[in-house]
């Protein structure tokens, strides 16, 4: 059973120290250009909340709902953020380096220039995500549904792509010969990597 907290309520109580706001459901839209690293919102519904701007780093979002949650420029550096429900969400410019996101829902969230440098999103669904010039450096996306995602000019240096599904996926302007893509589902994906790159090098 979730819990009201009124969002000037929760800043009160972190402000002395309090950190776990596992199970609430926050009242009030905008948690906005704050510093709440190491917080706790497992399980939480912060469906639709303004958090953007906000430092979260080591923050505990664990089954936490995101769903629709503007999150511009928000940092989730170190956080975990295991089967969270971040769907739809503007993610544009996030921070999420070495981030949890193993089988996180992210289908249709805008991570656009988001940089999410050695995250594990194993098992993460991520279709129809908007990935366009995202820096995926050192990611850890085996077992992950990419499908109808788009990836144009993403980096993706030593990714791990192991039985992801990319169908559908756009890979345009993206190298991929630094990339672990055993037992990658191809079906329909539209590539155009870099004219000199050996795209499908580690495929076996």
């Amino acid at each position: 059973m979730l819990v009201e907290i009124q969002s000037d309520h929760l800043l009160q109580q972190y402000a002395t120290g309090h950190r776990d706001f596992s199970s609430t459901i926050l009242m009030g839209d905008s948690l906005c250009e704050l510093v709440l690293n190491g917080i706790s919102f497992e399980r939480a519904n912060l469906a639709r909340v303004n958090m953007s701007l906000t430092q979260l780093q080591g923050s505990h979002l664990r089954g936490a709902n995101l769903s629709q949650a503007l999150l511009w420029r928000t940092d989730f550096s170190y956080a975990d953020l295991e089967v969270v429900n971040l769907s739809q969400s503007k993610l544009i410019r996030a921070t999420l380096n070495q981030a949890n996101l193993q089988h996180a829902l992210l289908a249709k969230a805008d991570l656009r220039v988001a940089c999410l440098h050695q995250a594990n999103g194993s098992g993460a669904n991520l279709a129809g995500a908007d990935l366009r010039y995202a820096d995926l450096t050192g990611i850890n996306l085996s077992g992950a549904n990419l499908s109808g995602a788009d990836l144009t000019g993403a980096i993706l240096h030593n990714a791990n792509l192991s039985q992801a599904i990319l169908t559908g996926t756009i890979l345009k302007q993206v190298d991929l010969s630094q990339v672990t893509l055993k037992g990658v589902d191809w079906s329909h994906c539209h590539i155009a990597a870099f004219p000199d790159s050996p795209v499908l090098a580690n495929m076996e």
